[in-house]
């Protein structure tokens, strides 16, 4: 029960900040950065790790989500509004604002979890986003799916608002446990409450620096000094 409450306080917690609408972007954020925690198995409150993911992450969340909010809506509209204009013409931009559509959903998807576990940019946050999407497409895809069928049954059944969200939450955050699994330190490693940054790329200037160290100054080529910080 203890693992089925967290959820449905984050459920309430993530309706909750997305109130005003603009604030989707901190809430998704705050909330898979409480449900990776939770899902890890960490020593973790959620209440805690939500408005702390909120507040940190507010500023760079809100100029990712409100963005990301409006071009889901105007494609979902243009997508509506084709289909209801009858066929010709009409049937070739519905399908081709589905298919926009679906890769928005595939970005989106993705861009939220990283935003809450890595210290990135926004466009390097998409442009990760996309690539996982694709190199994981069927985990993408069944991730999709999970979540159609969760908006499907809210649908059918409004009360379920309160809890399937955190249910598909749940189920997105685990698989992307499994997908930036590379990426990821052990959970007793992981500083408390922080973002992580790109490990991997990490290594890779760590490498670059030591082998600048090594050779002789006169013999480093002077491009790879510029503008490189780790």
């Amino acid at each position: 029960m203890g693992r089925i409450f967290d959820v449905f306080v984050l459920n309430i917690l993530w309706l909750l900040c997305c109130l005003p609408v603009v604030t989707i972007g901190p809430s998704t954020t705050a909330f898979f950065y409480a449900m990776i925690q939770l899902v890890r198995g960490g020593d973790t409150s959620v209440s805690k790790d939500f408005f702390h993911s909120f507040r940190q992450n507010f500023k760079q969340a809100l100029c990712l989500g409100v963005p990301l909010t409006a071009v889901g809506a105007f494609l979902a509209l243009d997508v509506s509004m084709s289909r209801r204009a009858g066929t010709g013409i009409f049937t070739f931009f519905m399908v081709f604002f589905a298919v926009v559509f679906l890769f928005w959903a595939f970005l989106t998807l993705y861009a939220f979890p990283l935003l809450a576990k890595f210290e990135k940019s926004n466009k390097d946050i998409l442009i990760w986003a996309f690539t996982l999407s694709i190199k994981h497409i069927g985990k993408t895809l069944l991730m999709m799916l999970v979540l159609a069928f969760g908006l499907w049954a809210c649908h059918i059944l409004p009360g379920l608002i309160f809890i399937a969200f955190g249910l598909v939450g749940e189920f997105i955050a685990s698989m992307m446990i499994s997908i930036l699994k590379p990426y990821l330190p052990n959970v007793g490693e992981e500083e408390e409450l922080k973002p992580l940054s790109f490990q991997v790329e990490e290594e890779k200037m760590e490498a670059l620096n030591k082998e600048e160290t090594d050779l002789p100054r006169e013999k480093v080529p002077s491009e790879k000094t510029e503008g490189k910080t780790p």
